[in-house]
């Protein structure tokens, strides 16, 4: 599903560039699932950005679902992103002058869905908030906003969800909870999940982890992180 090969990420700022990422080697195999784990400023966010075509490498391959991201133009990547990927941010970005269910039908009416607001009730039903849907953000609760930014994140029902500290903004019950159904959600539906996140216990719940360390992989994540079964994702560095 995902392979990257001797991939880097250099941003240009005011004090010269900047090498986000160096050298990153990694598979993972689909329906498998994988944490990224590491200090702040290690290059996780980026990395996940890498894997979901929102950011361009300055070299190296990277490969996912047997597409080659860097053969594709800037539509080509968002109709990518589009098709095939589901991103939870730690923020939740909601549109606030939209209701739940309208901003969950978002990804499916850009699409052209002519069922795009009953597919969006039925998204958030399975997150069980069908009887909050005509509520909008600011009338949500913190668990509640992260539910809907779920839904719409699996509206297109992507093969490919990308998580990125998804319980940061959330106590440890909520987020718990928005775990829970993520891992259930992603396993139901066979996709391949990538997890960035700071808790062990979390990164322990995938199937595979690597560890960051200033742009690279050090090594296969300590705290928790169970063998992966076979096929185990392949990580190397």
């Amino acid at each position: 599903m995902i392979r990257l090969n001797d991939v880097h990420l250099t941003l240009k700022s005011a004090a010269g560039p900047v090498h986000i990422l160096k050298g990153i080697d990694l598979g993972l195999d689909a329906g498998s699932s994988l944490s990224i784990v590491g200090p702040s400023g290690s290059g996780k966010s980026s990395l996940m950005a890498l894997i979901g075509g929102i950011e361009r490498p300055t070299g190296g391959r990277v490969e996912v679902a047997g597409r080659d991201l860097g053969d594709l133009d800037e539509d080509g990547l968002a109709l990518f992103r589009r098709e095939r990927v589901g991103i939870l941010f730690q923020s939740f970005h909601l549109l606030p002058n939209m209701t739940a269910v309208e901003n969950v039908a978002l990804p499916l009416e850009l699409r052209g869905a002519f069922d795009a607001l009953d597919r969006a009730a039925a998204g958030l039903d399975a997150v069980g908030l069908g009887h909050r849907r005509d509520h909008y953000p600011a009338e949500l609760s913190g668990g509640e906003q992260q539910r809907v930014a779920l839904a719409r994140a699996l509206a297109n029902d992507p093969p490919l969800l990308l998580a990125d500290e998804p319980t940061g903004n959330l106590d440890q019950r909520t987020g718990r909870e928005v775990i829970d159904l993520l891992f259930r959600t992603q396993a139901e539906r066979g996709a391949t999940l990538v997890l960035v996140t700071h808790d062990p216990a979390l990164a322990g719940r995938c199937d595979g982890s690597v560890r960051l360390e200033d742009g690279r992989v050090v090594a296969p994540a300590t705290g928790g992180a169970a063998p992966a079964p076979a096929p185990a994702p392949a990580v190397a560095s």
